[in-house]
């Protein structure tokens, strides 16, 4: 039984996709700083913005699910599937999704990140 409404499925979707994307960015960033790049710089760049980016539309996220008493947990990981609590009105749901999708939808995430900061002149 499913008792989110779109909206706050989707918000929860949302805020599992944009995290990955962020913990993604996050550890590409780490390893582009120690990696033998002639030229860094550019890359560092568009990383840096696209993490604030991902981080402004996660704010915004989180304030809607704080307004909407609904609180997202991230549950165990068994290699094949990923788990994720959500707790609202009461009630908890429990959600497990393919890594394989997830990946997907990260890509696709940052894609459209990478798109939106590059600023090709």
């Amino acid at each position: 039984m499913n008792c989110l409404s779109q909206q706050e499925e989707r918000l929860f979707e949302a805020f599992i996709i944009l995290t990955l994307a962020r913990k993604v960015l996050q550890n590409d960033l780490i390893n582009v700083e120690k990696s033998f790049f002639k030229l860094k710089e550019p890359y560092l760049q568009l990383i840096h913005s696209s993490i604030g980016s991902i981080s402004k539309e996660l704010f915004e996220i989180k304030k809607q699910l704080h307004k909407q008493s609904i609180k997202i947990e991230f549950g165990p990981n068994d290699g094949t599937f990923s788990e994720f609590h959500c707790y609202f009105r009461g009630y908890v749901k429990t959600s497990r999704f393919l890594n394989m999708h997830l990946r997907n939808k990260v890509q696709e995430k940052l894609s459209h990140f990478f798109i939106a900061n590059s600023k090709l002149s």
